[in-house]
């Protein structure tokens, strides 16, 4: 049997860990597993400073990947905080001829009402790349995630994340945070933001305990095809 294939189609490095990490570790002995960033970091401030960042973490998640022996990522270096439609249809078009290439089983991706921009155009370029096609059929799972400061409060303001798929990541969250504290420190903030290594860890027992589990990683489900 040919191993399952997974592709996280995420915005930035750190989101990847962020939304999944825990899901990425638990099935990455069993599945063949790659990343997409489509953005760059930060680039409505087209500065040196702002491209050197990009590349450093750039080089970060390609550590990231390596330590988690997944796929070597792609990223698209898309202008997120700027993209009119025009960059979303050409960004659409970039994932859907990576999704050729792949061949995914599996996609996680943002959730298409995030507060972040960049979140929010890189997920309606996943629905516009996966719309059902006979050359796509190989894709059988398409999951949104949620990630912390960016999904407590959508940007429709009348919405909110409601997770309907839920993954045990008991045997594999306590890695996911030691992920986040040793390549994405950055990122992190303080307690008690809801990006602190505790208050996600608290976000993570809250979801398992919404389906009687001690630790989970939460999803909407986009498809599902059995």
């Amino acid at each position: 049997m040919k191993k399952k294939k997974i592709l996280i189609i995420v915005a930035h490095p750190d989101d990847e860990i962020l939304g999944c990490g825990g899901s990425i570790i638990k099935f990455s002995k069993n599945c063949t597993i790659k990343t997409i960033f489509t953005c760059k970091t930060h680039d409505g401030r087209n500065s040196i400073k702002n491209s050197d960042n990009n590349k450093k973490r750039q080089i970060t998640a390609q550590k990231v990947a390596k330590y988690l022996k997944i796929k070597n990522p792609l990223f698209l270096n898309y202008p997120g905080l700027k993209m009119n439609r025009s960059d979303i249809t050409k960004m659409a078009q970039s994932i859907y001829d990576e999704i050729l290439k792949f061949k995914p089983n599996i996609i996680f991706s943002h959730c298409i009402d995030d507060n972040h921009h960049d979140h929010r155009v890189t997920a309606e370029a996943v629905l516009i790349a996966t719309r059902p096609s006979p050359k796509t059929e190989f894709i059988k799972n398409i999951l949104s995630m949620e990630i912390p400061s960016a999904s407590e409060r959508l940007f429709s303001r009348k919405k909110s994340f409601k997770p309907n798929y839920f993954i045990d990541i008991e045997a594999t969250y306590k890695k996911k945070l030691e992920l986040l504290s040793k390549f994405y420190t950055k990122e992190l903030l303080p307690y008690p933001n809801s990006r602190s290594l505790k208050s996600i860890k608290t976000l993570i027992e809250h979801r398992g305990n919404l389906v009687n589990l001690k630790f989970a990683e939460a999803f909407e489900i986009i498809r599902i095809i059995q």
